[in-house]
């Protein structure tokens, strides 16, 4: 009995260790950006890296359901590390023998860093500006000869090799609600009106490239960088020609705005006229 109290008290000390240290890092650990094993040549490219980009460290900021995003010492640029614990199966289900549960799990995980790299492409490609991208790196590769160092969550510094590690560099901007808060705050309401207009121009003119957002939330994916808006999470887009038909595309910019009119609604009810005129402007 004391034998298996002893067992007991051990798995659960190693499990609470396990949970206190991934809050408190954000789950973030360089295991989990290391690729999984496979032919990534699709997704390579021999692109020059501007080393002022990565001549400072990058110090941890959050946590998205993608990626672990870290912030330059100039507060100008992000970089952005992918969350490969959910694109492989666990390392230890690897030594198992080949049967159809295990083989579909592997597909499943196989497609989901496909459709990621596939739409982190596709904005790189078609929407760069629009999306403040600045350098994406999807596959190993051996032309970078050069690392850059993280700080996570707890101060730790971790240094990294770039040509082994995918990543992407993004100019950082303010959250797109955020920035019409601080703008109206300040009185600055022909500059909201403005923002808000550019916006739904933005929304438009991804669709009119032929692009499909699978999740265009005004409120955390989109941003500004001074007054210019920039879609910040790109991690759902889908090529489809069927978005430059207006019968399409202006259905689906009300359905995509309705968060944000009730936003507006619910904060800053000056500006709804100027969203609704717009609006209707665009999908007549």
């Amino acid at each position: 009995m004391r034998f298996l109290l002893k067992i007991f008290l051990i798995v659960s000390a190693f499990f609470w260790v396990e949970r206190f240290c991934h809050k408190a890092t954000d789950g973030f650990a360089m295991v989990n950006v290391y690729p999984p094993q496979g032919d990534h040549r699709m997704w390579e490219r021999i692109e020059p890296l501007d080393p002022q980009l990565i001549s400072s460290p990058y110090r941890y900021f959050s946590s998205g359901s993608q990626s672990y995003v870290f912030i330059s010492e100039d507060n100008q640029t992000v970089l952005k590390l992918f969350k490969f614990q959910h694109m492989r199966i666990p390392p230890w289900l690897e030594y198992l023998p080949s049967f159809p549960y295990l083989e579909a799990k592997r597909e499943k995980k196989r497609q989901v860093l496909e459709r990621t790299f596939s739409s982190i492409s596709l904005a790189y490609d078609f929407f760069r500006e629009e999306t403040a991208l600045l350098y994406i790196h999807l596959a190993p590769t051996d032309h970078l000869h050069t690392q850059v160092t993280l700080i996570d969550k707890i101060g730790k510094k971790h240094v990294i090799h770039l040509d082994q590690i995918p990543f992407l560099i993004q100019r950082k901007g303010t959250l797109a609600y955020q920035a019409i808060d601080e703008w109206m705050e300040k009185g600055e309401i022909e500059k909201a009106k403005q923002g808000i207009k550019n916006l739904l121009h933005l929304a438009l003119q991804r669709c009119q490239q032929g692009i499909f957002d699978k999740d265009p939330d005004f409120s955390t994916n989109f941003g500004f960088i001074g007054s210019a808006p920039f879609q910040i999470d790109f991690g759902r887009f889908v090529a489809d020609e069927t978005e430059k038909d207006p019968t399409i595309y202006q259905p689906e910019m009300i359905r995509i705005t309705r968060h944000f009119h009730h936003y507006l609604e619910k904060n800053h009810p000056d500006l709804l006229h100027c969203f609704e005129e717009e609006l209707l402007t665009l999908v007549e």
